[in-house]
């Protein structure tokens, strides 16, 4: 994982932090593609693989918390507090798959 991207992981994987509020579905994968492309450095093509599989792997607030940009520590603390074991088991998984298949497919 690159960048900030990875920073986000890794308060999904330690913190149980508020409730994240899940954006409306087409501003939700707009704002997701805008985070890949300046969080992971991943070009356009790529990431709107990655909104793609998000779309069909994630539920909207798990997209909505990969949104969340990397320097906010505390909206990411937020957001991962409401969320259950199994969302954030969904997240883990979705980013240790979907970033490498999206570039390899590019």
């Amino acid at each position: 994982m690159r960048g900030s991207f990875g920073v986000l992981l890794g308060l999904v994987l330690l913190t149980a932090a508020a409730p994240a509020t899940a954006a409306p579905a087409g501003n939700a994968m707009a704002g997701f593609v805008k985070s890949c492309q300046t969080q992971m450095y991943m070009s356009q093509a790529a990431c709107s693989c990655m909104a793609a599989k998000a779309e069909a792997e994630l539920d909207a607030k798990e997209v909505a918390y990969l949104s969340i940009p990397g320097n906010d520590g505390p909206a990411a603390a937020a957001a991962t507090k409401a969320m259950s074991g199994a969302e954030i088991a969904r997240i883990d998984k979705f980013m240790r798959s979907a970033p490498d298949q999206c570039q390899k497919a590019q």
